[in-house]
């Protein structure tokens, strides 16, 4: 249950952020650092990927179903094709709705592409491979980071549009990417094609945490201990790197990974505390019902998130409002700022979607409808 918690915490915290009324009016702890960095929401995202430990309770059962590795190759391949094209359908309604072009990456064609090569590290290596592949992982970006400069710049860069990172995504998928700069004539994604190197160390670090997890030998208070304990660890080894390599989501640098599998670490640490040790069950349902089905949760606010912006309501003769502008403008920032002020104004309206779809993973919940891809 506390993983399923955890993952629930996360998703609800996603929509929030990714909600807000204003976007010129966002309290700053609900908003991403402009570049290196590390607010609170910028440990969400890794916190999707510590999906790593569910990964390994998963294999697990569905090894003693299938009979072997080679029966779980397909389930693999399978959901990596559908959270991929999850991702891209929508990015197509964020087309239609407000971008201007197309972008092919995103955070589930993240998740499916860490899912995918991580699965068969999981499937195929020890625990101790898990680990060098995690290092290695990192160490190889770090070098890349360090060392490997885009042509055309004096020296390695980790500045906006101007790295290794940006120049290769660039090259491979010109305008298909999040940013442009015109005067560099160059592209960044904050879900980039090398920057994915750093995202398979968080997801590895999910896997070990897993490994943890389902040690029959370790009482649950010796297993919450270890992760509460290795959490701390990380922080501070995280905090110690930063120095050398920033922390940054965009990049998702090396620094990055350690701290926030860290902190990943410490709020599951305490959902198990929480949960299974002492019990405390009732103020985690909410959550629960969340994780129970976490994609379809994303996808589906995030999909009438993009639909309602992009409805446009014509109000005059030549006049329209997108429909999101007039729902904001009408419940809630005609008395919200009054009593509040605007950024509470503007992470209320966050805060609505995070309600509507507890009510609808209740709903499918109750109904014991769980959407798996």
């Amino acid at each position: 249950m506390s993983l399923d918690v955890f993952r629930g915490l996360t998703i609800a915290a996603m929509l929030l952020v990714n909600n807000a009324g204003d976007w010129s009016h966002v309290w700053e702890p609900l908003g991403h650092a402009d570049w290196h960095g590390c607010t609170a929401t910028d440990l969400i995202f890794p916190f999707f990927l510590i999906m790593g430990a569910a990964m390994q309770f998963s294999f697990a059962g569905r090894l003693s179903k299938s009979g072997g590795q080679g029966g779980v190759i397909g389930q693999i391949i399978r959901r990596t094709v559908i959270l991929f094209a999850l991702g891209v359908i929508l990015n197509c309604f964020s087309w239609w709705s407000y971008a201007n072009h197309f972008r092919l990456y995103g955070v589930l064609q993240r998740i499916a592409i860490c899912y995918f090569v991580c699965s068969f590290i999981m499937l195929y290596g020890s625990t101790q491979a898990q680990i060098i592949w995690c290092v290695g992982f990192l160490a190889v970006y770090y070098i890349i980071m360090k060392f490997v400069r885009a042509p055309g710049q004096p020296a390695p860069s980790l500045e906006p549009f101007k790295s290794i990172m940006d120049y290769v995504d660039s090259k491979l998928f010109k305008g298909w990417n999040y940013q442009y700069d015109a005067d560099l004539n160059m592209w960044h994604d904050p879900e980039g094609l090398i920057s994915t190197l750093g995202a398979f160390g968080s997801t590895l670090a999910g896997g070990i945490c897993g490994w943890w997890l389902r040690k029959k030998e370790k009482s649950t208070v010796e297993k919450t201990a270890g992760i509460l304990a290795v959490g701390v660890l990380l922080i501070i080894a995280g905090k110690l790197m930063k120095h050398d390599i920033p922390l940054n989501k965009h990049l998702w640098t090396p620094s990055y990974v350690v701290y926030t599998s860290g902190a990943a670490l410490l709020c599951l640490g305490a959902c198990c505390w929480l949960i299974d040790v002492k019990g405390w069950r009732t103020w985690a349902k909410p959550f629960m019902y969340y994780g129970m089905n976490a994609i379809a949760s994303y996808f589906g606010a995030s999909a009438m998130a993009i639909i309602i912006a992009g409805i446009k309501l014509q109000i005059g003769a030549d006049e329209f409002i997108r429909l999101k502008g007039f729902i904001y403008n009408n419940f809630y920032k005609s008395w919200i700022p009054n009593v509040a002020g605007e950024y509470v104004c503007s992470a209320a309206y966050g805060a609505t979607f995070v309600l509507i779809w507890c009510v609808v993973a209740w709903l499918l919940y109750r109904k014991k409808i769980f959407i798996k891809v």
